[in-house]
């Protein structure tokens, strides 16, 4: 085509038919059984909205007589196009958008019917270029260049009807979006939107499985990209998203390249990075990008933008606040943030932190709480001692690094090439057997389990949240200062044998972690996050139990915690029994007494009889 022929192109007025548009094609040629040409355009924003239609727009009648309601299983989630893809994505102007082609089927349709194939053109439309090749697929019209590397397409809008099968919360989205446009007057409008349309019939190239109806046909190539689309893994958003709080936290824990062994953060070689992983009891990782994430979704209350809704300013001003809580931010950034929010409400906008907000947040985090959370890290006794077995085999700088640093199938394959390149190199000696010294650390630590280390750090941020009123203000009241004596009184624990996960007392004692973070019956490790508030909320009452005055008596203490309303606890200590701790154990008490119906009176003196076994065990 000559570049006079497109400078020449407009589109031609149809009554019937819609704007052509210009495409350049394409053919799939990968199967035995077929081949799929498809069809590469862009549409304009308006003309997306107006045209395009979502399969539940699809007319009953139709869905009813081809059984589409199984074809196209996949409704839309509102809540999710709302909230995700329309106020916390296209609505927010401190982001960039964009999506990738949305692909539509055009199906030939016959009032409110779907018809089984395209059949003959009811009429069809002047040519766009005369010295184009026009086939007219039913009221589907499509012209080729002589040479057919680009063409045109445009339908008849009674008798088609063009569907999104993939990319169907996209294109409600962006339907939703031009709902507050004005059409000529929001130049948001002239977008041009990729697509990929579909046309399942011979004329035009297609050659699928001839046992196949067209709807069978259609069917199979919708939820074939539905079932084989993948979204991106959540470990590597987190490592990538420059505009979501938690993930930039998170790399403010991580070393910046793969070598860095700085004591400031922690050592890729020691974290499972490249997979969605969330548990590390086994293999060599001492945490993972999944389970810092949620250290750090902790540490700002569990409270985001992704759990709020961005256009209700109660919510964010609540969500502001928690920021503001945790992080010491400068003046001006901090009336910039209340300006901004202001500005969102004013304009019923939703809200997002702007670029200078997030450098700011980032950088405060960085000095204010990376520091500590990565103390915990290298000074709580069971992980102290990961680190140190892991220099000394190598496995942070040297090449038990390089090897762990390596995808789980590559591994075998670095193993290869150092045999290779050394004929004394051996697997064995070299790499399983240090490597296999900390995995044996591992076992039996309650440390290296995911709803351990949770509620590690969660009780951290609760009990540094009110740092200056525990003890009476015998604790260094600065964060670094509590942060010292809380890993002396967690290793002092440990030390007791406290975090053993197999841990039992002598005859006569309980089994400390039953009904807390172990099921009642079975006796298995429970991941809930209720199990993560029982064992933060444990360990608070096994702190508060050793060091406040005049409470070594476990009888006595647990007598004042349970009954008398009066004593003076703190209130997050009488929270962490109250509103968590009692309901394992009585959970524990009823399964020990194989039935629900116990009197409340005998249910509180078992439940106290099992913490008074605990806090005589902790004692010893």
């Amino acid at each position: 085509m000559s570049r006079n022929e497109l400078e020449n192109f407009s589109a031609l007025p149809q009554n019937k038919y819609t704007t052509p548009l210009l495409f350049v094609p394409g053919t799939y040629q990968l199967s035995q059984v077929g081949e799929v040409p498809y069809f590469s355009a862009v549409m304009p924003l308006q003309d997306l909205a107006d045209q395009i239609k979502l399969v539940e727009e699809i007319p009953e009648e139709a869905r009813f007589a081809w059984s589409l309601e199984q074809l196209f299983q996949r409704d839309i989630d509102w809540g999710r196009v709302k909230s995700d893809l329309l106020n916390g994505y296209l609505k927010d102007q401190n982001k960039l958008s964009f999506f990738n082609s949305l692909t539509i089927a055009l199906l030939p349709q016959n009032g409110f019917k779907i018809e089984d194939c395209y059949g003959d053109p009811e009429s069809s439309p002047p040519r766009c270029y005369e010295s184009w090749t026009q086939t007219n697929v039913g009221n589907i019209c499509v012209e080729f260049s002589p040479d057919r590397s680009i063409g045109v397409i445009l339908w008849h809008k009674e008798r088609v009807f063009p569907v999104a099968i993939d990319g169907q919360h996209r294109l409600a989205a962006l339907k939703r979006y031009c709902e507050d446009l004005t059409p000529g007057v929001s130049s948001e409008l002239n977008t041009k939107i990729p697509l990929i349309f579909l046309i399942l019939d011979e004329r035009i190239g297609f050659k699928g499985n001839p046992e196949n109806s067209f709807i069978d046909t259609l069917r199979e190539i919708f939820i074939d990209l539905n079932r084989n689309a993948r979204g991106v893994p959540k470990s590597r958003l987190i490592l990538l998203d420059d505009l979501d709080i938690q993930s930039f936290c998170v790399r403010t824990l991580l070393a910046s390249h793969a070598k860095d062994a700085s004591l400031n953060t922690l050592p890729l070689s020691m974290v499972t990075w490249r997979e969605d992983e969330a548990k590390f009891d086994s293999g060599y990782s001492l945490t993972t990008v999944l389970n810092l994430n949620e250290i750090v979704g902790s540490c700002f209350g569990d409270v985001s933008l992704g759990t709020i809704e961005a256009l209700e300013e109660n919510q964010v001003r609540r969500y502001v606040d928690t920021i503001k809580a945790k992080l010491e931010l400068d003046s001006e950034i901090l009336q910039s943030i209340e300006e901004h929010l202001q500005l969102c409400v004013n304009r019923h906008d939703p809200f997002s932190f702007k670029t200078e907000h997030l450098n700011a947040i980032k950088e405060a985090f960085r000095l204010q709480w990376a520091p500590n959370i990565i103390r915990v890290f290298r000074e709580f006794a069971p992980y102290s001692k990961y680190f140190s077995t892991a220099t000394e085999i190598g496995a942070i700088n040297n090449m038990l690094a390089d090897y762990l640093l390596l995808s789980k199938e590559n591994r075998e394959k670095f193993t290869d090439r150092k045999k290779e390149d050394n004929k004394t190199f051996d697997p064995k000696n070299q790499i399983d057997i240090p490597l296999t010294k900390l995995q044996e650390l591992k076992l039996d630590e309650w440390a290296f389990y995911v709803v351990f280390q949770k509620a590690l750090f969660l009780n951290l941020f609760e009990l540094e949240a009110q740092r200056e009123s525990l003890f009476g203000g015998e604790i260094d009241e600065t964060r670094e200062g509590f942060l010292t004596w809380w890993l002396e009184q967690m290793n002092a624990l440990h030390k007791r044998g406290v975090f053993n996960l197999k841990w039992k007392a002598q005859k006569g004692k309980a089994d400390l972690w039953l009904g807390i973070a172990k099921n009642p019956v079975s006796e298995t490790i429970q991941y809930s996050k209720a199990a993560s508030n029982r064992i933060s909320s444990f360990i608070t009452i096994c702190l508060w139990f050793n060091n406040a005055p005049d409470s070594q008596d476990a009888e006595a203490f647990a007598t004042s915690l349970i009954e008398d309303a009066s004593a003076e606890f703190p209130k997050i200590v009488r929270n962490a029994f109250q509103r968590t701790l009692r309901r394992g154990l009585e959970s524990l008490v009823k399964a020990q007494t194989d039935t629900d119906e116990i009197d409340d009176k005998k249910l509180k003196r078992k439940v106290k009889g099992e913490l008074v076994k605990r806090l005589k065990a902790i004692q010893e």
